[in-house]
């Protein structure tokens, strides 16, 4: 079962946040391009303030079709923190025997931040999508993200996706490496349910007690996980407010430190 598409990048959006070496208030970047012909997911930001930014990612139309090759990339530069929310899901529509791409690269650097707060992703009937995430962390970076991979709409059979997340520490030693194929006849794997919720933080673990099935990465970190039929049964809420607290907690640690040194 495979989804690999040799599709040219038709979207391509940028989004940077940098700490002065002098102070003051963040230096925030955000670009997007791609094809006149495809919609492009067009950051927009909420907030900033001398820690760091508070990022949208807006689709500007239907997204995923046929051939669209959605790439993200994400730099938080040192001591700085980021949130990115989405103000909806995406939905990877049937395709007619085609295929989409939707890849996302993150840099963290050292003693950053970033908490991606990420909506359903829904892989409808008849789509085929490749979607793949790699982070890479700095010395003493945390990350806490949110994921919702939902297997068909309502009363529909899924779609195949083929799901890759890869999470490298400091020297770029691997975190996680998670690599999942989901299609109709997928159902046993994810025990008859059709929405998976993940919550995965980097940096600290989450409490012992934090509710979901767990896996306690190398190092500090945990992926949770829980299966239901609707998205917002599938979301651990519990473990996503502690993992955006963890990540959130080390502004306060590196307010006062100077970006040129935290980089060292």
């Amino acid at each position: 079962m495979t989804t690999t598409s040799t599709c040219e990048t038709t979207s391509l959006t940028r989004i940077e946040v940098r700490r002065p070496a002098s102070g003051g208030r963040c230096e925030v970047l955000l670009a997007c391009s791609g094809s006149a012909d495809r919609p492009l997911v067009r950051p927009m930001l909420l907030s900033s303030d001398e820690d760091g930014a508070r990022v949208s990612l807006v689709p500007e139309g239907a997204l995923l079709l046929a051939g669209d090759a959605v790439r993200i990339e994400v730099a938080v530069g040192p001591g700085a923190h980021l949130e990115l929310v989405e103000p909806a899901g995406t939905v990877a529509y049937a395709m007619d025997g085609g295929c989409a791409r939707w890849d996302v690269d993150v840099v963290v650097e050292a003693a950053a931040g970033l908490v991606w707060a990420g909506e359903p992703f829904v892989v409808a009937e008849g789509a085929r999508v490749a979607r793949r995430t790699r982070v890479r962390l700095g010395w003493e970076a945390r990350l806490a993200l949110r994921e919702v991979l939902v297997l068909g709409r309502h009363g529909e059979r899924p779609g195949v996706v083929e799901q890759g997340l890869v999470l490298l520490g400091a020297s770029d030693v691997p975190v996680l490496v998670e690599s999942l194929q989901v299609g109709p006849d997928s159902s046993p794997l994810l025990l008859g349910a059709r929405v998976m919720g993940t919550v995965t933080v980097v940096g600290e673990r989450l409490p012992a007690t934090t509710e979901g099935t767990r896996l306690d990465l190398e190092g500090r970190g945990t992926m949770v996980r829980q299966l239901a039929d609707a998205a917002h049964l599938a979301v651990p809420h519990e473990a996503w407010a502690q993992a955006r607290q963890l990540v959130r907690a080390i502004c306060s640690s590196t307010r006062n430190c100077r970006p040129s040194a935290l980089a060292r």
